[in-house]
């Protein structure tokens, strides 16, 4: 069986398109909040690591602790993100 040119481009975007419709995954949602909480802290919150990831729903809680805060940042399945701080 042959494909034509039309064909093969349809499958090929579908198959393509299958993975921006497919779930968020642990790695990909700390990649994310990884890279908000670079962008918010802009070196001010000193160092700070990665401490706990739980998923609710459709959204992922990412908990990153640093020297005097907690952060959470909260990953929506879209790939928006909100920060909320808590005092140690």
């Amino acid at each position: 069986m042959r494909l034509s040119g039309r064909g093969a481009i349809s499958i090929i975007s579908v198959l393509a398109l299958g993975g921006c419709f497919a779930p968020m995954t642990t790695r990909e949602a700390q990649a994310i909040a990884g890279q908000r909480m670079t962008k918010y802290c802009n070196a001010r919150c000193g160092a700070f690591t990665l401490s706990k990831t739980q998923k609710i729903n459709d959204r992922w809680l990412v908990d990153f602790d640093a020297p005097r805060h907690k952060f959470t940042i909260t990953v929506e399945g879209n790939g928006n993100t909100s920060v909320d701080i808590w005092n140690k």
